[in-house]
Order: C-alpha cells, then sequence, then structure tokens
C-alpha cells in the first residue's frame, strides 16, 4: 500500500521534471504549481514556454497572465517562447509588452503566431536582440522594417505567409541577420513584393515557396547555400539566382518550366536533385552540365516528361542513382501531345555510371512509359539494380503484361537485378 501511493514523479531530478514539463502547455505546467513549493520553483525555471490565446477566453486576462508569468521567471536563459493569438474583430493586445519582457530574459527562440482581423506590426524595438537564434513568425504579422536591424545571433528565420510593407523591409531584415544560416519563406494569401531580395552571404538552407496569384521576384544571392528548395514558382521572371556556386542538393517543386529553364543554369554543382516541373519544356537542350550530380529524381506527371528525363540524362555524365515517381491520378491526353521517340544517342551516363534506377508507381499500362522502362534497361550497361514499385491502385492486367515485358527485355547489363514491389 506504501509503494502504491509512494510519489515517485517527485523523486526524479529537477532537470529531468523541467523537460518533461516542457512537453506541455504551459498553462498545464502551471497547475502543478499548487502540489508544493519545490513545483512552484520548477514552474518558474522552466526553458520552453507554449501559450495560446482562443477567442473564448478572455483576452484582459490571458495578457495579464502571460506578462505575470515572465516578470517571474527565473531561469537564466528562457530557451524558446511560442505565443499564438486569435483576435475576434475589434479586439486587441499589446503583444509588444508581452515579447519585449521575453527579449529581456535573453529568449533564443521565438514563434509568434498572429490570427487577426488586421495586420499585427512587429514592433522595431525588438529588432535589436542579441540572444536570439531562431525566429518564427506567421499568420497576420506585418514586417515594417524602416532601418537595417541588429540580430547577431539569429541563424534560422521563417516567414510563415506574413506580409511586408515594402521591398526595403526585407533587405533591411536579412542584412542585419549576419549568421544567418536557414531561412524559409512562405507567401499563400498576402499581397506581395516587387523583390524579395535574398542577399545573405551566411546563408546555407533556403526554403521558398509560393503561388502564382501575385508576381513577386526573388533574387538569390547566397555564394555558400548548401540546400534549396523552390515551390510553386510560376512566373517567368519570378526567381533570378545571381550566386549559388556551391548548392548540393536542390528540390524544384511545382515550377513553370520556363522557371526551371531560366534557373538549371545556377544548380550545376548539385549532386542530389528532385524535379517536378508543371509544364513541358521548350527547350532542346541545356547549355550547362551538371558534372557534380550524382542522384536525380523526376515526377513523371506531366505530359512529354521523358524529355526532361532525356535532357538531364545528356547533361549528367556523373549520374549513379536514378528515381523516376509517376502519379497514379495521370491522366494523358494522347491527342494534345507527342509520343516518345528513343533518342539518336545513349547519354554518356547511361554507359559508364547509372548503377541505379527506381520507379514509383510504375503504370505498365501506359505504352510510352514501358518504352522508357526498355530503353533504359537496355542501354544502362553498368546497372545493377532496377526496381519497379506499384500502389494497389494500378494492379491491372495491362500492368501485369507490362512488367512481363520487362522482364523479357534484353539488358545491357549483364549483373542488372529486376526487382518487382
Amino acid at each position: 500500500s506504501c509503494l502504491r501511493n509512494r510519489d515517485r514523479i517527485s523523486e526524479l531530478p529537477d532537470a529531468l521534471l523541467l523537460q518533461i514539463l516542457s512537453f506541455v502547455p504551459t498553462k498545464d505546467a502551471v497547475a502543478t504549481s499548487v502540489l508544493s513549493k519545490r513545483w512552484r520553483y520548477l514552474c518558474k525555471m522552466m526553458p520552453r514556454l507554449r501559450f495560446w490565446y482562443e477567442r473564448t477566453d478572455d483576452l484582459e486576462r490571458f495578457s495579464d497572465n502571460v506578462c505575470r508569468f515572465l516578470l517571474s521567471h527565473q531561469a537564466p536563459v528562457l530557451q524558446s517562447l511560442h505565443l499564438e493569438v486569435n483576435f475576434e474583430r475589434g479586439s486587441t493586445m499589446d503583444i509588444g509588452v508581452l515579447l519585449g519582457v521575453a527579449f529581456g530574459l535573453h529568449v533564443r527562440e521565438l514563434e509568434l503566431q498572429v490570427y487577426s482581423w488586421k495586420p499585427y506590426r512587429f514592433p522595431t524595438s525588438l529588432y535589436n536582440c542579441r540572444t536570439l537564434e531562431t525566429l518564427k513568425l506567421g499568420s497576420r504579422v506585418l514586417l515594417d522594417v524602416p532601418f537595417p536591424v541588429c540580430l547577431k545571433a539569429l541563424r534560422t528565420l521563417s516567414l510563415f505567409d506574413v506580409s511586408y510593407k515594402d521591398d526595403g523591409s526585407v533587405v533591411n531584415l536579412l542584412s542585419g541577420c549576419s549568421v544567418l544560416e536557414n531561412l524559409e519563406v512562405m507567401m499563400f494569401s498576402h499581397p506581395r513584393l516587387g523583390t524579395f531580395t535574398i542577399h545573405v552571404p551566411s546563408l546555407q538552407n533556403l526554403t521558398l515557396i509560393s503561388d502564382s496569384e501575385d508576381f513577386t521576384v526573388f533574387v538569390i544571392n547566397a555564394p555558400h547555400l548548401k540546400y534549396l528548395n523552390l515551390k510553386g514558382l510560376i512566373d517567368e521572371d519570378s526567381c533570378l539566382i545571381e550566386n549559388t556556386p556551391e548548392v548540393v542538393e536542390a528540390h524544384i517543386t511545382d515550377v513553370s518550366s520556363v522557371v526551371y529553364e531560366n534557373i538549371h543554369g545556377s544548380l550545376t554543382s548539385v549532386k542530389r536533385l528532385s524535379l517536378k516541373i508543371a509544364s513541358p519544356l521548350k527547350l532542346t537542350k541545356f547549355n550547362r552540365i551538371f558534372n557534380q550530380l550524382v542522384c536525380l529524381e523526376i515526377h513523371t506527371y506531366e505530359p512529354e516528361w521523358w524529355n526532361l528525363l532525356m535532357l538531364m540524362l545528356d547533361c549528367s555524365p556523373n549520374l549513379q542513382v536514378l528515381k523516376l515517381i509517376s502519379e497514379w491520378f495521370r491522366i494523358l491526353d494522347r491527342l494534345t501531345y507527342k509520343r516518345w521517340s528513343q533518342p539518336k544517342y545513349v547519354a554518356e551516363c547511361l554507359v559508364n555510371r547509372l548503377e541505379t534506377l527506381v520507379w514509383e508507381n510504375y503504370e505498365g499500362g501506359i505504352e510510352d512509359d514501358r518504352e522508357v522502362a526498355q530503353y533504359m534497361l537496355s542501354n544502362a550497361s553498368r546497372l545493377e539494380t532496377a526496381t519497379f514499385s506499384r500502389t494497389d491502385i494500378l494492379h491491372t492486367e495491362k500492368r501485369l503484361e507490362g512488367l512481363k515485358e520487362l522482364e523479357s527485355v534484353v539488358k545491357a547489363s549483364n549483373s542488372c537485378q529486376l526487382v518487382f514491389t
């Protein structure tokens, strides 16, 4: 009976209890302060705080409680603060006071999400925090930055569908982040800018996600960039890459063919490349060589996708791994696109380098796909494994016939292992 009533949780060390408390909403963690003086002490030492305001709560009481809690906080460093507020029309709250208190606690990571009937202007007084390492802003936050900031410790910046006063606000914000390594920019519903300039010498990882409703030109100058993720850029001049000589991995998703044609010359340093192009290519030859490319992934949902494949094979002499991803919902109007035709010359990588072929959701019932697959097997002299996977949706008699055809293909590589999954 004594063992059953024993308080085992309170026997845990402070460090472990603080870690446990950091995984629950701060409101729930604070409720433990009624247990004892020790728990009250632990609540004041929590390194990670998360507050949510819902419309059903009393706004003034919520603001007072958060402010009071922050003022009583005793940890030497506030590791992170997550603040999410959802305002009704006509309601308001001085978020700046709460953020100011957090910055006084040397906060290292701040995430602010504001859902409001009008934009919330991020306080300019908070653009000079020497301890902030991660800043995540979302939704109705407005960035009005009339002068260069001073965020000397900031390494990660995430801007999720925020709005910007003007082009200069972006320049002033990024120019003051001298050690910034990770940048995420997502644009969906707010008015766009004329030019979104990213000139950050220290930048290592960049993600840009946009839609085509309004026109914004992204200008990228990041000489030490290693990872690039672009999604949703459609307009011809929506992306200008000026200086990215060290990119190792790039994901280009749902961009128009003309955008890819414009930027591909700036990606020749990549070793790993994923492409999902939203419209057929117009180019018949790329003027750059991808000498470093060893792993290529191409989505095959667009008509005449094989033109992109052949162009990339032709300019990637050291390619070792090729992955093709078909979409099960692909519908092709055979009256509007040209059929696959075998190229006159076999790409160098097929003869000398390619070792692994993976085709996800392979649909053997589509004649063009079958011909591309047979061509690859017939010409890849160094191929070690060729894997063709399927979804249950595509389990048809035509597909099974297509797989049998692949088994009968005379392969250029005697050691190639054919795998069906």
